[in-house]
């Protein structure tokens, strides 16, 4: 079944959509469902020109991918895992980690997205003190309308390999099959396969890298990809979380 992208927009201060209270808990006996609303939505974060990604998938990961300030491509991507979605369309995972591009360590946030007031959407990301590092909006503009595929996802891509350590050049090649296999201009070689994502417009990855100077060496991460156009962005977490490695690269 293929799942529609919503572009977000930016998110007006004077919005109280926009505000952290979109966190809000569920009123009194709302119903709380493991199905989340799956799909792609894409934009920008609330008070910048920074562009925002957003994949929902309906086993209640989330990814947010963020861009940084004059369009200088990925500043980092915050992950969730075992969210649940309510009845009246609140969806959160405690379960999530911002992984913040230049920093020391993954920060652990709460994800939130409410679709209660579909086809507008608006959610944030909170810091463990209750502070929002991540505020965005969205509203219903069909875009990604390519239904993911093996083939569709064949190519060469050229961009940065990312993760909290650095960001390296980095050239990814998908075939036809799905074998994928990657290389950095810092030495690292890594291989692995890509598949369409049941039921959202996505992809589900899995690398193995080699060796130091690999951002995460000698591991097997797992995670999910969007191809935009002739752009594709990944995501792969670290086993235990600590570490990221983001790619962003085009055909």
């Amino acid at each position: 079944m293929k799942r529609t992208a919503i572009p977000l927009v930016l998110c007006a201060a004077a919005l109280a959509a926009c505000s952290t209270d979109s966190a809000a808990p569920p009123p009194p006996g709302t119903v709380t469902t493991t199905f989340s609303s799956g799909g792609v939505y894409k934009g920008s974060l609330a008070g910048s020109t920074a562009e925002a990604t957003l994949l929902m998938l309906f086993d209640g990961t989330a990814y947010l991918f963020y861009g940084g300030a004059g369009g200088t491509g990925l500043a980092g991507v915050a992950v969730a895992a075992h969210g649940t979605q309510t009845s009246d369309g609140r969806f959160t995972s405690s379960s999530a980690f911002d992984y913040r591009l230049g920093t020391q360590a993954a920060s652990p946030v709460t994800f939130n997205a409410d679709f209660a007031h579909a086809p507008s959407v608006n959610g944030n990301v909170v810091n463990r003190d209750g502070s929002a590092s991540l505020v965005y909006a969205a509203r219903a503009i069909p875009i990604l309308d390519v239904a993911p595929t093996r083939a569709n996802a064949g190519g060469l891509y050229s961009g940065r390999g990312m993760s909290l350590g650095g960001a390296t050049q980095t050239r990814i090649t998908v075939a036809g099959d799905g074998y994928l296999a990657g290389t950095t201009t810092s030495g690292c070689i890594f291989r692995g396969t890509t598949a369409p994502h049941e039921g959202a417009n996505a992809y589900d990855v899995s690398v193995t890298f080699g060796p130091a100077p690999c951002p995460l060496p000698d591991a097997t991460v797992t995670g999910n990809a969007i191809l935009d156009g002739a752009r594709l962005l990944v995501a792969l977490p670290s086993p235990d979380r600590s570490d990221v490695f983001l790619f962003d690269g085009r055909k």
